[in-house]
């Protein structure tokens, strides 16, 4: 007896989940926005290789640029927290000479991840990355220090322009909007989800590029436009109709 008693709890239970609009006059809304911030911060990820027949030269070789960089960034104030070096790889390369594998020496590879606080010193920092010859590509990201806080501006908004929709339906029928139900991001308890998006992505040139273009190093000075991100949200609204 007890048996059954929970399982007809358990399936009541269901049913009330599965229907979470109420049994009585509502209005369901789905209510949006999107907001424009400016970058603050930028996330650089860059390569250091080199490849030699005698792995240790070019071990030594990837380690004396790997700390030029380090010390160069932290010459520019950029705290140790920011920097984020990987350990290093070591493959075999090898050539193809009349269809057969030959060794052509070891590269030693190792990957450095900068977070740049101070968006003013791009150009600066880009001159450091140019002057330890970077030899792999620059990847950069832009994005926010506090991600959260926009987040929660967008859901606000969102929220606003739900109440807004509701309000609009419900008064052009001659009634009156009443208290909140439920409030969900997700609809139909389909996950959806506020981001962050870039509007833009820069990538940098290739490590070669940098290293020897005077073009380049004049272009490293110029002054950076950083864009902006659009934070976007989405709410679901059961309000109650008077």
């Amino acid at each position: 007896m007890n048996h059954l008693l929970a399982l007809v709890l358990l399936l009541t239970s269901a049913v009330a989940f599965a229907n979470p609009l109420p049994a009585k006059p509502h209005i369901y809304v789905e209510g949006s926005a999107e907001i424009e911030v400016i970058p603050d911060e930028m996330t650089i990820t860059l390569g250091l290789s080199s490849e030699n027949m005698d792995v240790g030269v070019a071990k030594a070789d990837v380690d004396k640029r790997s700390v030029h960089l380090i010390n160069t960034l932290k010459a520019m104030d950029i705290e140790a927290r920011d920097i984020a070096t990987t350990a290093l790889q070591v493959t075999p390369v090898y050539d193809y000479v009349e269809g057969k594998q030959v060794p052509r020496g070891s590269r030693v590879y190792r990957q450095v991840d900068i977070t740049l606080r101070d968006l003013e010193r791009y150009g600066e920092l880009m001159q450091a990355l140019m002057d330890a010859k970077i030899s792999n590509t620059v990847d950069t990201s832009l994005s926010v220090s506090d991600e959260k806080v926009v987040s929660d501006q967008a859901l606000i908004k969102a929220l606003e322009d739900a109440r807004s929709r509701a309000a609009a339906l419900v008064e052009s029928q001659g009634r009156k909007l009443g208290d909140v139900h439920s409030i969900s991001e997700f609809e139909l308890r389909r996950e959806e989800t506020y981001f962050l998006v870039p509007n833009r992505q820069m990538y940098g040139e290739s490590a070669q590029g940098l290293a020897v273009s005077a073009d380049m190093r004049m272009k490293s000075s110029e002054p950076f436009e950083p864009g902006v991100i659009r934070a976007k949200a989405k709410v679901y609204v059961v309000y109650l109709i008077k």
